[in-house]
């Protein structure tokens, strides 16, 4: 048979779309099965753990080297501890994955961002790069110390480097047992007290007093205060009104420098202080530490909140607000953020988990190079130090075996239900700063008394060999 040129032309056309029309469906198979990767990454995929619970998926280590999580040769997926769980997190065929289990997927599995090839070859020819070990920045003794230290008490705590901003510790309780998960996942989930919730990146708290450190930055950075200032409080402080007491204070009601209201937190001093400094540099500074906007992070954090939506911006919250009441939620991560920029001479760290990616025991990925923006004048943050320093040095802040200076902020802060989460947010050794805590204890009282030793352990795990 012979073709015409038409009908040649016709044939070619049809070819050349078939080829085009397989070429769309083998890229649409391939983009959505291996470059979609916030779907094949998400914790409710399945299939991303089914898949990937194998014995070729890379090691989780600790800064130091110590196995977190590794593969057995059945595939099963084994962990070291519980008291790492809501930083390891988790990978299950039913449940998906969680924590650096699901963060740094693609190198436990031995594919890099992009790394398009290889995400076909597994797709196509349902292979499995061998994968990389993952370092974290997490320092297993310094985890282990602030898992003791909290015990069995709701709360979390965090601890990291001021300059780095190295995650050295991240505990969360309640917590659960990670080789026990796919036995107990569903009584965790229907558990009201929310194990599976990260209270470190995610819980949200009244700050109490702490939130006096943002309060001070701001009217120190407005030249409002010096700590030298001479300030008053005559019984109570009365606005719109709304009555603070000027309790704490040892010598009672009167006059004494701002410092001494800073260390012995004095709420009418700083409801005064937040109405005379107005809301925007409240606002201002508490958005330069990072509030209201999710923490660049490896893992999930929530944003914290100085107002809730659209409420009025009365005196009377500007008030409440200024002392660590108000409408303010906080996760435990900003508020150790907070103490690190004062400690870092007012930069504020950008927090990091990932240390390194090993491949046969060699390191062929570094951490992401440390970040810092500055959030305030250098001046303010030794000013702020100086004035966190006496918090410990007056008594307020019993920091248990904790063998050197420190400095730090203490909160007791009520929950509306006639009880208070006790804070401490600190930093040490004072003269050079190297590592930031913050401490929650929920509904644990004064925060000088039982939050504060729980730092001071982790600060001395932390920084004494």
């Amino acid at each position: 048979m012979k073709w015409d040129r038409d009908e040649l032309a016709a044939l070619r056309l049809a070819g050349y779309a078939a080829i085009a029309a397989a070429l769309v469906f083998v890229g649409a198979l391939v983009y959505w099965q291996a470059f979609r990767d916030d779907l094949n990454s998400h914790p409710a995929n399945p299939r991303l753990a089914a898949a990937l619970a194998a014995p070729g998926r890379g090691r989780i280590l600790d800064r130091d080297g110590h196995v977190l999580a590794q593969s057995l040769p059945d595939g099963r997926r084994v962990y070291r501890t519980a008291a790492t769980a809501h930083v390891v997190g988790y990978l299950s065929g039913r449940y998906g994955a969680q924590g650096a289990e699901l963060a740094f997927n693609d190198e436990l599995i031995g594919r890099r961002g992009g790394d398009w090839l290889a995400a076909l070859r597994s797709e196509v020819l349902r292979g499995a790069p061998e994968g990389f070990d993952v370092r974290l920045t997490i320092d297993l003794d310094v985890q282990m110390a602030a898992a003791l230290a909290l015990g069995n008490r709701p709360g979390a705590a965090v601890a990291l480097d001021v300059r780095t901003g190295d995650v050295l510790a991240m505990v969360s309780w309640p917590n659960w047992d990670p080789n026990a998960f796919a036995d107990e996942a569903p009584a965790l989930l229907d558990d009201p007290k929310a194990p599976l919730l990260n209270r470190a990146t995610q819980g949200l708290y009244p700050p109490g007093s702490t939130f006096k450190v943002v309060t001070a930055a701001a009217a120190l950075s407005e030249g409002l205060v010096t700590p030298e200032t001479i300030v008053v409080c005559d019984e109570a402080y009365v606005i719109s009104g709304y009555t603070v007491s000027c309790g704490n204070v040892p010598q009672g009601p009167g006059t004494y420098p701002f410092r001494d209201a800073f260390a012995y937190s004095v709420n009418a001093v700083f409801a005064r202080l937040g109405v005379e400094l107005g809301w925007q540099p409240l606002l201002r500074t508490a958005r330069a530490f990072g509030f209201e906007s999710p923490i660049p992070f490896e893992l999930p954090t929530a944003s914290s909140q100085v107002v809730a939506g659209h409420s009025p911006l009365s005196d009377a919250l500007l008030a409440s607000t200024a002392f660590g009441q108000g409408e303010l939620l906080v996760t435990p991560l900003q508020m150790a953020l907070v103490a690190a920029a004062v400690a870092n001479d007012g930069l504020l760290p950008q927090p990091r988990l990932l240390a390194g990616v090993y491949e046969g025991g060699r390191r062929t990925e570094g951490p992401p190079a440390p970040r810092a923006r500055r959030v305030l004048d250098a001046r303010v943050a030794g000013e702020l130090r100086s004035m966190m320093a006496d918090v410990v040095a007056k008594g307020q802040a019993n920091l248990g075996p904790l063998k050197m200076p420190a400095a730090g902020k203490t909160g007791t802060a009520e929950t509306g239900r006639g009880t208070a989460h006790a804070w401490f947010i600190g930093f040490a050794p004072v003269d050079a700063p190297k590592v930031a805590v913050a401490v929650i204890v929920e509904d644990g009282g004064r925060g000088g008394e039982v939050a504060a030793p729980v730092a001071g352990t982790i600060l001395q795990a932390a920084l004494v060999p």
